[in-house]
């Protein structure tokens, strides 16, 4: 990475530092709220595919489908986080 590339990225990280602190919110605060973001949103999207394999495949019941999904959904989740986690440390 040239000198020019990491100078433009120390300015970045202070405005987004300064922003921070505009919000009122911390760095911690962010970070879990990104985590019940993405656990939510991997929830939703693993339940709703759960229902709709279980309209499609006969002779499967829905509950246990919707609860399959579910969980996969929540794994779905903190893999996403994980995968956010290790490339925003690079």
């Amino acid at each position: 990475m040239g000198k020019q590339a990491k100078r433009e990225r120390k300015d970045e990280e202070a405005r987004q530092a300064a922003n921070a602190a505009a919000d009122g919110f911390s760095e911690a605060d962010k970070r879990f709220a990104g985590t019940l973001n993405r656990l939510a949103r991997g929830i939703i999207i693993g339940g709703s595919l759960g229902v709709i394999a279980a309209w499609v495949i006969p002779g499967v019941e829905m509950g246990r489908m919707l609860g399959l999904g579910l969980l996969c959904g929540c794994l779905a989740g903190i893999t996403m986080k994980s995968r956010d986690d290790r490339k925003r440390r690079r």
